[in-house]
């Protein structure tokens, strides 16, 4: 049967080896083909996790699969798979900037400046510097 042909190499690689077991989402990313030709069959999600699940394949945490978990690895998979390579998955990336580089401004060439306005340069260069290691620090804590 074609499930059986489908869902043999999936289970297979959910299952532990020495070093581990895989990461569940890995796993569905990479048979994101294999589950779309089974839904494309007209099997339901419920269907396909019984047939994991029946095999003896697991999530990560040992837990059998259900219609919505398998639900959520898919549609997680279509969204990477659909997603321009490259693409951010979070927020802006933080610019040399804002770590401490020198700022556009003070890096122009034949631009005169005054002692006033190169102190206060830096002290808007040490607050975005401040700034992103609170971010950084805040993004840990969540």
């Amino acid at each position: 049967m074609i499930l059986d042909e489908l869902l043999t190499p999936i289970v297979a690689a959910l299952a532990a080896t020495e070093l581990g077991v895989p990461k569940t989402q890995m796993v569905i990313d990479q048979h994101i083909g294999s589950f779309e030709a089974i839904l494309e069959h007209g099997l339901t999600y419920k269907q396909i996790a019984e047939g994991l699940n029946v095999r003896g394949a697991r999530g990560r945490t040992g837990a059998e699969f259900t219609g919505q978990s398998l639900y959520n690895f898919i549609k997680r998979a279509k969204g990477k798979k659909d997603r321009p390579p490259g693409a951010a998955t979070r927020g802006p990336s933080v610019r040399p900037t804002d770590v401490g580089g020198p700022s556009p401004a003070s890096t122009a060439k034949n631009q005169p400046t005054s002692p006033e306005l190169e102190r206060f340069k830096h002290r808007i260069d040490q607050a975005r510097i401040h700034n992103a290691i609170d971010d950084l620090f805040r993004r840990g804590k969540r």
